[in-house]
């Protein structure tokens, strides 16, 4: 995705939430992966999403201060409350901060690499001590949580930020032209 490396840091942190969003709304729609094993590809995102959410939060442009809470709160918010708690999912399970910070690297070189061809995202691999707390921490959120694809709190089709929209578009144009669309 084009806009992951955008030199204005607004520009890649939101592209690097709408390409997680994307990532994990195909692969739970197209994946074929079951509840665990798409719980643990949400987890591998969830640092990097909650690192993305507060950058945007953090570099909030000033003409868009009318539509900021709607955006972080109602638009943003609902994805970044659950990474929130996927990340406390982990950290349960005994991953270190340092774990954290590596896999919100790999995520990212996912998202960086990405065949949007392909339903699930590839994930390079982590150390195998690494790969048990996740598998660890996946089993526990996937019974703690409602499914992505059927968490209420995810539909957030009905908020509308036109001014935020109009920006992005305007200020991040490698963003708008890499398959996110109209849909920001």
């Amino acid at each position: 995705m084009a806009g992951l490396a955008a030199t204005d840091p607004f520009c890649s942190a939101w592209a690097g939430y709408v390409g997680t969003l994307q990532a994990l709304g195909v692969a739970a729609s197209f994946g074929d992966l079951s509840s665990e094993q798409f719980a643990a590809l949400e987890l591998t995102a969830a640092p990097r999403l909650v690192e993305v959410a507060a950058a945007i939060d953090a570099l909030w442009p000033a003409e868009l201060v009318a539509e900021r809470s709607i955006a972080i709160d109602q638009r943003i918010g609902p994805y970044a409350r659950r990474a929130s708690r996927g990340v406390d999912a982990l950290r349960a399970a005994g991953v270190t901060e340092a774990d954290l910070a590596g896999l919100g690297s790999v995520w990212q070189s996912a998202l960086l690499g990405r065949d949007p061809e392909v339903p699930v995202i590839e994930v390079p691999a982590v150390s195998a001590g690494l790969q048990v707390k996740l598998e660890v921490a996946a089993s526990a959120f996937d019974t703690a949580v409602t499914p992505y694809a059927q968490d209420p709190s995810l539909v957030v089709d009905g908020v509308a930020t036109p001014a935020t929209d109009a920006y992005l578009v305007a200020q991040c144009p490698d963003l708008a032209s890499s398959g996110v669309g109209d849909a920001l």
